[in-house]
């Protein structure tokens, strides 16, 4: 990826999709054939407005600058928000500036449109109105900020009392077009892309510290949230919000705490899904990783150990068993570690490795992506371009990784 834009912290990414029929998704330009090409051409004469339809998958980025763009290709880039990427006209051509007050994107999520096609991500999907839209893409800085995009526009942004450290879909069929906001001063919140508060949650984290070398460690984040649909021995359905603080996973229900589920080791990543194919399974199950390496399945307030890794956790995210396979089975856990490995794993055991070249600052999946005469699921690594940290400049890499039976 172009220098210019900052170094990635976040990404999302789904199979392919089209522009919309006026087709204004941005500005896009070039990748710069080498690092010290000049950065204006980059968002100047190369610039154009896609009006095409493409087939490409798509992956967002949210960058240390506080740009937020769309990839994809290899050499074409959608910036939706420049962030301290300045548009003056100099010359005719844009400009990139500093500007420090500029908050980095921390967490970034492309949100499905439950109304449309399996294959068809929402970003397809006509505005009818503003009620009733659902986002494209939801992107949270470090300044609290979250940013809301459909049809490939800024919709509204609203800023809450802390940064933003995590993000998920509100799959609550009662709270539609809702998604979830845990914040780094321990609050969990469900929120309407209108700008409307569902309800809020503070969470009480001061039973949360824990000793070590003699400290008091206190730690409020909110390190993971997901939701889960857990259905009773009638089989009743209830929906509730799984918020990881510290050691414990905090079980809320209509922004209520329903249970505190204590862990042995601080969570790091959470990620629902269905990860066993028991003949009883019927609800929404959540994979959770901490620290130490561990992954355990956490289905109906019990926890079941899984797997464990050799790396702390860092990132959780779900492939559904079909992407990969015809044959029925659970969903592959794909799972990235504080350190260049990334796992691939199927009923509590590793299936696949993959070692990047650095460590990843984030990992997504693709459930389809062209390759050759078909269709497979992939990986989308983003980590730092090594050549360009030797010679201190700021760089990231946006690696598809094709992933085969």
């Amino acid at each position: 990826l172009p220098p210019t834009i900052g170094r990635v912290g976040a990404i999302a990414a789904c199979s392919a999709v089209q522009t919309n029929s006026d087709g204004a998704l941005g500005v896009t330009f070039k990748e710069p054939k080498t690092p010290t090409d000049d950065a204006s051409n980059t968002l100047g004469n190369n610039a154009q407005i896609l009006r095409h339809d493409v087939q490409d998958p798509l992956i967002a980025i949210g960058t240390d600058t506080g740009c937020i763009a769309l990839v994809r290709t290899e050499d074409t880039i959608s910036v939706l928000d420049y962030g301290s990427i300045n548009n003056s006209d100099n010359s005719n051509r844009n400009t990139i500036v500093s500007n420090s007050e500029t908050a980095a994107i921390q967490r970034i999520m492309i949100a499905n449109n439950k109304t449309a096609s399996a294959d068809t991500p929402n970003i397809m999907a006509p505005l009818s109105t503003p009620t009733n839209s659902v986002p494209d893409m939801v992107a949270g800085d470090a300044n609290g900020q979250v940013t809301v995009f459909t049809l490939g526009r800024l919709f509204s942004r609203t800023t809450f009392s802390a940064p933003v450290c995590a993000l998920a879909v509100d799959t609550n069929p009662h709270t539609p077009s809702s998604y979830l906001v845990g914040d780094m001063g321990g609050s969990v919140t469900s929120y309407h892309h209108t700008q409307e508060v569902r309800w809020r949650m503070q969470l009480d984290v001061s039973s949360h510290a824990s000793e070590a070398d003699g400290l008091d460690i206190y730690d409020p984040q909110i390190t993971g949230i997901c939701a889960v649909e857990w259905a009773d021995d009638a089989g009743t359905p209830t929906y509730y919000v799984l918020a990881a603080t510290g050691a414990q996973i905090q079980v809320l229900c209509h922004g209520s705490l329903v249970l505190s589920i204590p862990l042995r080791a601080r969570c790091t990543a959470l990620c629902a899904g269905t990860f066993t194919t028991l003949p009883e399974q019927r609800s929404t199950q959540a994979i959770v990783g901490d620290e130490t390496g561990c992954l355990y399945i956490l289905d109906r307030f019990a926890l079941t150990p899984y797997a464990h890794l050799a790396y702390p956790v860092s990132r959780i995210s779900a492939l559904p068993h079909h992407a990969l396979s015809e044959s029925a089975g659970p969903d592959i856990v794909v799972c990235s570690t504080l350190s260049n490995f990334v796992y691939l794993l199927c009923a509590g055991k590793i299936i696949g490795t993959y070692a990047a070249g650095a460590w990843p600052t984030d990992v997504a999946v693709i459930e389809a992506v062209p390759h050759g005469s078909k269709h497979c699921p992939a990986l989308v690594v983003a980590e730092a371009d090594a050549e360009l940290v030797v010679a201190r400049q700021s760089c990231s890499l946006l690696k598809v990784v094709y992933i085969e039976e």
